[in-house]
């Protein structure tokens, strides 16, 4: 049972059939003065006179004082005054900008000249540093091998039982020309062979190692003489470091030498070289093209000892890009027809090539090595150091333009580069924004910044006082936006044009005879004109909504009027946003009872059933909301239920004029929606024969259920009523057509309302 209030607000809806909100003084928005005249048939719509217009603006023979002239002469003069300073200035600010622009442009241009120029010197210095490493080491290899071809024929040794006396004083000055790391010389044995050479290098092994150690380091103390490291036997690269014998060969790479020396008696020294993996290609590739020096992918680098390590490189660990070389050793010199009777395996190191090339103020030089075994890894050049990135190129895109690409595979075959098992590589080196920085000064900014702050000292000025007149006139604006906000959520909209265009014409004749300071003088809400056009209108084909809380008198009888409060406030809310979302007019709320209606302000031929879906989404969220208060308003807050009486037909809705003026809607709908919702019953949607007669049009008979009893309605008698719940079609597998769930606009809706509702 709903409140007294609504009670008695029910009993005045009985005798005078109408329903009022409150209105809202207007502000200052401007509308039409002309109001429209009443048909003597119906009330007319906005839409049906020609002399109504929207308040967007008005006719030209419409009366020039109104509230929107006047406030804009008491500004035009201001303006005007303005409006030639603000484009002077604006005519200086273009031409500061142009000028700004214009010398930072030419500033920053000249920098970047200055840096591209710089850049290439840079590069060039790099790619001619990298082409000579690597013929330098070519040429070194090849002068190697040459020594121990001319030794063997000088002594008359025949392969593979050669070595070359004093090797390491040999490596010493291949070092000092090549930047290499690590030599090794492989002796190519035939399978029939093997005994013999073994039998050879089981009796010179000592004899080498201990003159390799003396010349190297002056003594024997790094080398482990235990001759069980000696393995005598050809031996391959097996599994967890382990040598087994190596047989069944077409020809075995033996080590026999190295430098920096083997720390023992093995177990590199009689290794096939060519059981590490990807070495047998190359030595492949060698025997097919001669007199080549290939090089292999990047690998691994271990043969040297860390100690020994870390004076090549400003990184010494192992994985710093390295690559073996390996050059053929021919029975004569300078005939590589003569066939291929050894190897020489020399260490590349990729940054040897960048060291000690720029001054140390330099930095920032980047250097992209690949190759076509699809590897690729970057260093950055600083100074006279070269630092190693990591893998991949990782370059910044921006500069490719200023890439500089130098080939490293230098070559005569012909057939070098199809012939497989070998890499070619190719060394790309970029600027980076470190490098760039060097050759940027702040001189174009702080040009610009200099010229920019002498013409805008002027401009302030300007901004300041321009800062109060749209300061002042976004007050008057945010005055008539407020006003707009409150009026529109009381009156439907054609009624608020009308009611505002008569407040403005209203407040002209009230200042025009008003005293001065007197509160209160002139004003349609003081001061109403009742010889102008009333503002009402007829709506043929609505639905009235009643909700009262069941319940609620008794529960609010036992709470604090906060509590009520906070419970009306919650479901009102959300029947609130409930209404934007179906375009459902809210017309008031009376205690504990809520009125819509729907069909007005603009028809709607599915009234009926808009007004159903609403009155079901409002029960469906009062459930949650009790339930959720239950929690803090106590626990029979959860037994509240809305009774919702429905009725359609033609109402007549308009404004009273006078002291506190509503929108009011007239006529025995509305007196017949009330007895729907008096004579229902809670947590159930209570209609009348009209109602349902509409929702049958509408083809929804599912949602139809006929009252058992005939209801006795105060001054309607008997009549046969209806309950409604929204069911599925049985021809459709939803519960909504697509007519019914036609998507608003989202100016009808406020997304702050709506956001925890489902569509």
């Amino acid at each position: 049972m709903a409140s007294g209030a609504a009670s008695g607000q029910m009993n005045a809806a009985n005798c005078l059939s109408t329903i009022t909100v409150p209105a809202a003084k207007h502000c200052g928005t401007q509308l039409a003065p002309n109001i429209v005249e009443q048909n003597p048939q119906e009330v007319p719509s906005a839409g049906n006179n020609d002399d109504n217009v929207s308040c967007t603006g008005h006719d030209h023979d419409e009366d020039p004082y109104t509230s929107e002239s006047i406030r804009h002469i008491m500004t035009k003069k201001e303006n005007d005054r303005i409006k030639m300073f603000r484009l002077m200035v604006l005519g200086m600010l273009i031409m500061t900008a142009v000028v700004t622009i214009v010398a930072k442009v030419f500033l920053g241009q000249q920098e970047n000249r200055n840096f591209e120029t710089a850049y290439g010197q840079f590069a060039r210095t790099l790619a001619d540093a990298a082409l000579e490493q690597q013929q330098s080491l070519r040429a070194s290899c090849r002068s190697l091998a040459n020594e121990i071809t001319a030794y063997a024929q000088q002594t008359n040794q025949s392969w593979p039982y050669v070595d070359l006396p004093l090797f390491e004083s040999y490596a010493k000055g291949f070092f000092d020309h090549s930047k290499a790391e690590f030599i090794g010389v492989q002796n190519l044995v035939k399978p029939n062979e093997t005994d013999d050479f073994i039998n050879w290098t089981t009796a010179h092994y000592k004899d080498w190692a201990s003159e390799a150690h003396t010349l190297r380091y002056g003594n024997t103390d790094l080398l482990n003489t235990d001759p069980t490291r000696y393995n005598q036997y050809i031996s391959q690269k097996g599994p967890n470091k382990t040598y087994p014998p190596d047989q069944d060969r077409p020809y075995y790479a033996v080590r026999i030498m190295q430098s920096p020396p083997m720390r023992a008696y093995g177990p590199t020294l009689n290794l096939n070289i060519a059981t590490i993996p990807g070495i047998q290609a190359i030595h492949n590739a060698l025997l097919e093209l001669k007199y080549e020096t290939l090089v292999t992918r990047i690998k691994p680098f271990n043969a040297v000892p860390a100690e020994e390590h870390q004076n090549f490189h400003t990184d010494s660990e192992a994985d710093n890009p390295h690559s073996f070389m390996f050059t053929p050793i021919w029975r004569e010199v300078q005939n590589p027809n003569s066939g291929i009777v050894g190897t020489l395996s020399s260490s590349v190191a990729w940054d040897a090539s960048m060291q000690d090339l720029l001054p140390e103020t330099v930095t920032g030089i980047l250097c992209v090595v690949r190759n076509d075994c699809g590897q690729e890894f970057t260093y950055t050049v600083s100074g006279k150091e070269a630092f190693y990135l990591g893998p991949e190129d990782r370059h910044d895109p921006k500069f490719d333009a200023l890439a500089v690409p130098v080939e490293l595979g230098w070559h005569t075959h012909p057939n070098f580069t199809t012939t497989p098992g070998h890499c070619q590589y190719t060394m790309i080196i970029y600027p980076t924004d470190e490098f760039k920085d060097g050759y940027t000064t702040a001189l174009p900014a702080t040009f610009a910044i200099v010229v920019a702050c002498t013409f805008s000292l002027v401009a302030i000025v300007f901004f300041i006082y321009d800062y109060f007149v749209q300061r002042r006139n976004l007050e008057l604006a945010q005055d008539v936006a407020r006003s707009d906000k409150l009026v529109s959520s009381l009156f439907p909209g054609e009624i608020k044009d009308k009611l505002l265009a008569q407040q403005d014409v209203g407040d002209i004749k009230g200042r025009k005879g008003a005293v001065p300071g007197l509160p209160g003088s002139g004003g349609l809400m003081n001061q109403p004109d009742l010889t102008s056009t009333q503002l009402a209108k007829a709506y043929p084909h609505t639905t009235v909504f009643f909700g009262d809380l069941a319940g609620f008198t008794a529960w609010s009888s036992t709470r604090k009027p906060d509590q009520v409060f906070e419970l009306l406030e919650t479901l009102y809310s959300a029947f609130d946003a409930i209404s934007k979302k179906r375009r459902i007019f809210k017309i008031e709320t009376i205690g504990d009872c809520y009125v819509a209606v729907c069909g007005l302000p603009n028809p709607q031929t599915d009234h009926a059933s808009r007004m159903v879906r609403f009155a079901d989404e409002c029960m469906s969220q009062m459930n949650i909301l009790t339930t959720e208060l239950s929690v803090t308003l106590g626990a029979d807050t959860s037994n509240l239920q809305l009774r919702v009486g429905l009725h359609s037909g033609s109402v007549t809705g308009g404004v009273l004029r006078g002291d506190k003026s509503r929108f009011q809607l007239y006529g025995d709908t509305v007196n017949t929606a009330a007895r729907m919702e008096t004579n229902g019953v809670p947590g159930r949607i209570h209609v009348s024969q009209v109602t349902a007669d509409e929702i049958l049009s509408l083809g929804k008979k599912n949602w139809l259920t006929p009252r058992e009893d005939k209801i006795v309605a105060k001054g309607k008698g008997e009549m046969d009523t209806y309950f409604v719940a929204i069911l599925a079609n049985p021809a459709s597998s939803t519960v909504f057509s697509q007519t019914d769930t036609e998507s608003l606009d989202d100016t009808d809706v406020n997304p702050l309302d709506v956001s925890a509702l489902s569509v």
